[in-house]
């Protein structure tokens, strides 16, 4: 859902992405630095040191904003950089449920599980007909799932002492919520592809009996 706001941020990631482009930091290394500062902001999740955790982690959700704008200043993007780029997204994803479990195991083990069952639902379908990221419901995909966290984490630096719910827990739990209506999107959304694809013969060929 987020995500359909990115072409709007155009100016602002082309300003924060022009001196590293120009410094020659390669665009795959950029996109790993996701990763580096997600293990720091998991260490912090884990030590509680929830100020430090909100920093690093919203640097390591940056990243994916900028990464594919150095590559394209440089002049280096491609197809291998744009998986790549999506690979490491996943991974800084992966990196700070774990560290959000030594805190509130139950919470991240449901936002982590239902997160991935969220991302796996679009690309599965590509494995039974040809298909792209047009059109697919958007609520919950990882744009959202981010925001929610970093969100999360701020609200515990004020309010870490709630009674009921921490804010960080509750954004987990939120997480959890999105993802899995979002999995049930997708999922549907599949099935029409599907059925559609069956009704004109461009299944995958493989498929086809």
């Amino acid at each position: 859902m987020l995500g359909s706001f990115r072409p709007k941020l155009k100016e602002f990631t082309e300003l924060i992405a022009t001196p590293f482009a120009r410094l020659g930091v390669a665009p795959n290394f950029f996109s790993f630095s996701g990763a580096v500062l997600a293990i720091v902001a998991a260490y912090f999740i884990y030590m509680q040191d929830f100020p430090s955790a909100f920093i690093f982690s919203l640097l390591a959700v940056c990243v994916d904003l900028f990464d594919g704008e150095v590559a394209r200043i440089q002049k280096k993007d491609s197809l291998w950089g744009n998986y790549f780029e999506t690979i490491i997204d996943k991974l800084v994803e992966t990196i700070l449920f774990i560290g959000a479990a030594f805190v509130f195991p139950i919470a991240a083990i449901f936002a982590l599980g239902l997160a991935m069952l969220a991302s796996y639902a679009k690309p599965r379908v590509a494995l039974v007909i040809i298909t792209d990221n047009r059109d697919w419901p958007g609520l919950g995909e990882h744009s959202d799932r981010m925001l929610l966290f970093v969100f999360g984490l701020f609200g515990q630096i004020f309010f870490a002492g709630a009674e009921f719910i921490s804010p960080f827990e509750l954004s987990l739990y939120l997480v959890a919520l999105i993802s899995a209506v979002g999995f049930v999107q997708r999922a549907l959304y599949a099935k029409k592809l599907i059925s559609e694809a069956q009704a004109n013969g461009s299944v995958l060929p493989y498929l086809k009996k």
